[in-house]
């Protein structure tokens, strides 16, 4: 401090130095990589973590915005470039996460955070900002991403196992017992997992037992023909159990080809056929056997 300065300035300046050491504090203890650009001419002034985050001296950024722009990573250049032509346009902040050229030549995950301040003329002449490496805590991010789907994936294979059990009768016949309702995707999985036990297991009998169903209506009953017959492609012959009075009905009323069916009263009914052999294709719909 100058001799003879007046006691307000003295304690003015040392609040500003007292500031400074405390910005200068907090830029080291986060690893800030802090920059000035000036729009009218494109040089960036840096200061900060340079050597942290992206390797580079200080001395080495000296190629201003075409230098920064070379170094983002080529798959979020554009997205880079349009938010900060719409954050200028609009004097907004400026937030993002992009991969950022390594001096070592890897590519480290940046977030920018920066603000467009306005000229004389209303538009913007300079930004201030930050860049931070947060590498690391993409690096943990990813890998929680990755356990999640594989507990997505397994949750989703149980389900699968859950919504459509295919139970081995013999060496030749499978039952698929379903329960609940079925829906669009159900469907789905249900001709998918029925195609599968045919071709894996060389079956030639398919039980399709339908005594959990409590409703059926023209898309189960559609649903149901569509499986049939995505299995008799195979060579397999199906068996259609556990459909109610009620059910019948429904089925009739709604004119549902079960032409593609064999049918039998209970699941015990058709497991019987399949212990006995009794491999009767083509017979229709099998309602007047019940």
């Amino acid at each position: 401090y100058e001799v003879g300065m007046p006691s307000d300035e003295q304690t003015l300046l040392r609040e500003l130095n007292d500031l400074r050491q405390r910005y200068a504090m907090l830029v080291r203890a986060l690893r800030l990589m802090i920059y000035d650009y000036d729009v009218a001419t494109g040089v960036i002034s840096w200061s900060g973590e340079t050597e942290y985050v992206c390797g580079r001296t200080i001395n080495e950024l000296d190629g201003g915005i075409a230098q920064w722009e070379a170094l983002i990573h080529p798959e979020d250049r554009e997205r880079a470039l349009q938010l900060l032509g719409e954050a200028e346009t609009k004097l907004s902040e400026y937030d993002i996460e992009y991969r950022f050229q390594h001096k070592n030549g890897s590519y480290v995950w940046i977030l920018d955070r920066g603000y467009f301040l306005a000229g004389p003329d209303g538009k913007a002449a300079r930004m201030v900002g930050m860049m931070q490496n947060i590498s690391e805590i993409k690096a943990i991010e990813f890998e929680r991403l990755r356990m999640q789907e594989e507990i997505i994936a397994a949750q989703e294979r149980a389900l699968r196992e859950l919504s459509t059990p295919l139970v081995p009768i013999s060496e030749r016949a499978v039952a698929l017992p379903l329960v609940g309702v079925i829906d669009q995707r159900r469907a789905s999985l249900i001709i998918e997992t029925l195609l599968e036990g045919v071709a894996t297991r060389g079956a030639e009998m398919v039980i399709i037992d339908i005594t959990g169903v409590a409703t059926v209506d023209t898309f189960i009953a559609d649903a149901l023909i569509r499986a049939a017959r995505a299995v008799r492609l195979l060579g397999a012959h199906v068996v259609l159990t556990g459909i109610s009075p009620e059910v019948a009905q429904t089925l009739v009323s709604l004119g549902a080809d079960l032409s593609v069916f064999e049918t039998r009263a209970t699941l015990q009914d058709g497991i019987a056929l399949a212990m006995n052999g009794e491999l009767a294709r083509g017979k229709g719909s099998g309602l007047a056997k019940r």
